[in-house]
C-alpha cells in the first residue's frame, strides 16, 4: 500500500487477521525524540489477530511509511 493512501478514519488489515483503524495524524505522534520524520499516524487496534482479541482498543503510534508497509489492504468505508 502507498503511504498517501493512508487516511484518518480508514480501517486497514495486514491480511493476517490483524485490523487497525487510523484515528489521528501529525508530528505530535512521534515515537521517540531522535526521530527526524514528522509524518506520523495514531492507530487503534480493532482486532489483534488472536482468538481472545485482548489488545482491542489499545492505541499506538507509527510512521506513515511503516504503517503503509504493514497494511495490505483498506477495508470498509471511511
Amino acid at each position: 500500500m502507498k503511504k498517501n493512501e493512508i487516511v484518518v478514519g480508514g480501517t486497514y488489515s495486514n491480511g493476517k487477521g490483524r485490523i487497525r483503524k487510523v484515528v489521528a495524524e501529525g508530528p505530535e505522534y512521534k515515537l521517540y525524540d531522535s526521530q527526524r520524520t514528522t509524518d506520523y499516524i495514531r492507530y487503534e487496534i480493532i482486532h489483534d489477530g488472536t482468538k481472545k482479541n485482548r489488545r482491542a482498543g489499545q492505541q499506538g503510534n507509527m510512521t506513515r511509511q511503516t504503517f503503509a508497509r504493514w497494511a495490505g489492504e483498506k477495508i470498509g468505508e471511511e
